[in-house]
């Protein structure tokens, strides 16, 4: 992770948050690189962040530790109002960084009171988590009704970089709820399909249509 000073530059996207005229002196413009994590399920969360630009991916884990399948795709919006409505300091899920992202950091020691008494900011964050709880029972919606093949699809095309998915496939099989012999056969499946083709830098990916196809179930 990189972190540096805001500059005024950034002023115009967070007024879209409700934040215009709020002190920035202690705001940060963070970057993370792909595959890095943000925030841990449980661990103390340091930031609320605004999100610029890049994926992120959030995912929650079972009583056992092990990540549970793949909540949902972020690449706009906050992360941390969940636990900052909730007064919580530790993260409620945790977040890893898809591609290169960047976004706004703002310390929650020194802005939780600023933030939660900002009326414009908390009607922009209610109508975020609005978003999130629809999202969250659209998604336990799909992981009930369809098959694993769609999920798996849909996972491996928001998930590839330029065309190649090499995530570990230990941790997908958690995300995705299977076991790792089940997630094999299914690769090798859509690969004897040609819809995928496996080198050493991972699975590349041949036909996208025909993937999104099955991805839409």
């Amino acid at each position: 992770m990189q972190k540096q000073k805001l500059t005024p530059e950034y002023t115009t996207a967070l007024a879209e948050y409700g934040l215009s005229g709020i002190d920035l002196v202690n705001a940060s413009l963070m970057r993370y690189e792909r595959g890095e994590w943000f925030l841990l399920e449980g661990r103390e969360i340091e930031y609320l962040y605004i999100l610029l630009s890049g994926k992120a991916k959030v995912c929650m884990s079972d009583e056992d530790g092990r990540n549970l399948l793949l909540c949902y795709y972020v690449s706009e919006g906050i992360l941390g109002d969940v636990e900052l409505m909730m007064g919580r300091r530790e993260a409620t899920s945790s977040v890893q960084a898809l591609t290169p992202l960047i976004c706004i950091g703002f310390p929650l020691g020194a802005y939780a009171q600023t933030l939660l008494s900002h009326m414009p900011f908390v009607l922009r964050v209610g109508q975020g988590l609005a978003d999130k709880l629809h999202r969250s029972v659209t998604n336990t919606s799909e992981i009930i009704l369809r098959p694993f093949e769609a999920r798996l699809c849909a996972y491996l095309l928001n998930s590839a970089q330029g065309g190649v998915f090499s995530d570990r496939l230990t941790n997908v099989s958690e995300q995705l709820g299977v076991s790792y012999r089940h997630l094999l056969r299914s690769l090798k499946m859509l690969c004897e399909e040609k819809l995928l083709e496996k080198r050493a830098d991972g699975y590349h990916i041949l036909d996208e249509a025909n993937l999104r196809k099955k991805a839409a179930g």
